[in-house]
């Protein structure tokens, strides 16, 4: 008996030792839910709590990690991912001696490589980035499999399959190397489900603001329904508790309704103090960008606000080109000229947006004025202005290819957005037919809302006819995200 006793108190101390706790406790999903917030001081709060309370439960690792990590990414800071890379092996081996019986365990080291590959991405480390989002979706795979029902992995799985779903065609040989696989729509139904789990289930609250945001990225850019769009922004006005994430979520939509008022009604109302938040330099950006689309006289304040204080790369040549129009709008030629040249010397071409930026450094011709008015009131969602804009033009002010072509595509774009679509399908086909030799991104984008139009009209054959049309158009601009587009609109036809 006395020796029975012995085993078992060396059986309970031995797996004691051996095997800390993964454990999804209090402390560990209020930490999750302030950083996802950027209330980093808050989350500090409770992962001290936590290492206190429960120092074996080593799951609050993933907190500490998704800390650091998101702060590279909105920061864009390469010095502290270098400087952390040491800290991140070793948080990598800790988990790894973990038990492997637990559902969190795989779970947990998928986060790690995942956080830790999309910084390592944002800041130009790709090959880094890639290899650990491979590691991070075969751990997430295989737990999957283990562990169908488990509801925090279909964040990571979601998202994982949505963008291997949209990736460009130069870039499948490395997906299909890699052993990647997924689709469009397998990973929206898994991020619809996590989002709606957030909402609905009290010990699931902490992924809120983290389900909203890549809920609400995917559907705005790859299955734009303007009611889910809608539902989305009813459901982060009952928030209690706004944060600079949500409020970027909410504003995008808003931009992208069409709603300028209110996307730049509610960044002015809902300000957040950098001594409770992290600093989303973004939102200035968008701002100063709603701003210049409601051509207000304040928009240069966020955009300049947003050059000087941002230290990544991202958007800085887009916001230099933005404040040259916004000067030529004011009649500034002398401005517009500055910070034409002002895009050379900030950040990189990484984004659609700032390579378009970059291509514009040289051009020492003005750009006719009620087109670029027209195109600006026009991404506000000012669609009557626009048109106004647009019939001041005389024939003999289109003096260019670009500015004939631009002019018609503007038609098709304000009778679209106006519901007009008999109009909007005269005159992007006349778009398509005229532009498809051009490098302009007219023709493209006048086919994928072609596209869009006959899907929404149920017309399956016409719709995909026209985003195949999208992208046998090659060398255009905003090629990428254009092509995302018509891919997306392929997947949705083939379901």
């Amino acid at each position: 008996m006395y020796q029975r006793v012995i085993i078992i108190f060396i059986l309970i101390f031995h797996f004691g030792k051996t095997y800390a706790k993964l454990e999804f406790s209090y402390n560990y999903r209020k930490a999750y839910e302030h950083v996802t917030a950027l209330r980093y001081n808050q989350s500090l709060f409770y992962i001290e709590a936590e290492k206190k309370a429960n120092p074996a439960n080593n799951l609050i690792m993933v907190v500490e990690n998704y800390k650091i990590c998101m702060e590279i990414l909105l920061n864009e800071n390469k010095e502290l991912l270098n400087n952390y890379a040491k800290t991140k092996d070793k948080i990598i081996k800790t988990l790894e001696s973990e038990n492997e019986k637990n559902p969190y365990y795989l779970y947990a080291l998928g986060e790690i490589n995942m956080q830790w590959g999309f910084a390592c991405i944002k800041t130009g480390e790709y090959l880094s980035g890639v290899l650990a989002i491979n590691k991070a979706y075969k751990l997430f795979t295989r737990n999957a499999e283990k562990y169908p029902n488990f509801i925090p992995q279909l964040k990571s799985l979601g998202l994982l399959h949505s963008l291997i779903g949209i990736v460009p065609d130069e870039y499948k040989w490395a997906v299909s190397i890699l052993g990647f696989k997924g689709s469009l729509i397998e990973g929206t139904n898994e991020l619809n489900q996590y989002y709606s789990v957030a909402l609905k289930d009290t010990l699931y609250k902490c992924f809120q603001t983290e389900a909203t945001l890549i809920y609400s990225i995917i559907q705005i850019n790859f299955n734009p329904d303007k009611n889910n769009l809608n539902k989305i922004l009813q459901q982060i006005n009952s928030q209690n508790q706004l944060n600079p994430i949500l409020s970027f979520a909410y504003a995008d939509i808003c931009m992208h309704n069409g709603n300028i008022d209110e996307a730049i009604y509610h960044l002015q109302n809902n300000t957040y103090s950098e001594t409770q938040y992290l600093k989303f330099h973004y939102l200035n950006y968008i701002l100063g960008s709603a701003k210049l689309y409601r051509l207000d006289n304040d928009a240069n304040v966020y955009l300049e606000k947003y050059i000087k204080q941002f230290k990544g790369q991202s958007f800085l040549k887009s916001a230099c080109l933005k404040l040259a129009y916004f000067y030529l709008v004011q009649n500034n030629t002398e401005k517009y000229f500055y910070w034409l040249k002002q895009i050379d010397k900030y950040g990189n071409e990484m984004t659609d947006e700032d390579k378009e930026a970059q291509k514009q450094v040289n051009n020492t011709a003005l750009p006719n004025i009620y087109l670029l008015k027209s195109r600006l009131l026009f991404d506000g969602g000012f669609y009557h202005q626009s048109h106004k804009s647009l019939i001041q033009l005389k024939k003999e002010d289109l003096m260019t290819t670009r500015d004939r072509l631009e002019f018609i595509y503007r038609l098709g774009r304000i009778e679209h957005k106006l519901d007009n679509n008999k109009k909007a399908i005269y005159y992007y086909k006349i778009v398509l037919k005229n532009g498809s030799s051009y490098s302009y991104y007219y023709a493209a984008n006048a086919a994928l809302n072609l596209g869009n139009i006959y899907e929404e009209l149920h017309d399956k054959p016409k719709a995909k006819y026209y985003f195949e049309e999208c992208l046998k158009l090659r060398n255009h601009e905003y090629q990428r995200s254009i092509d995302q587009k018509a891919k997306a609109g392929l997947k949705r036809l083939s379901e």
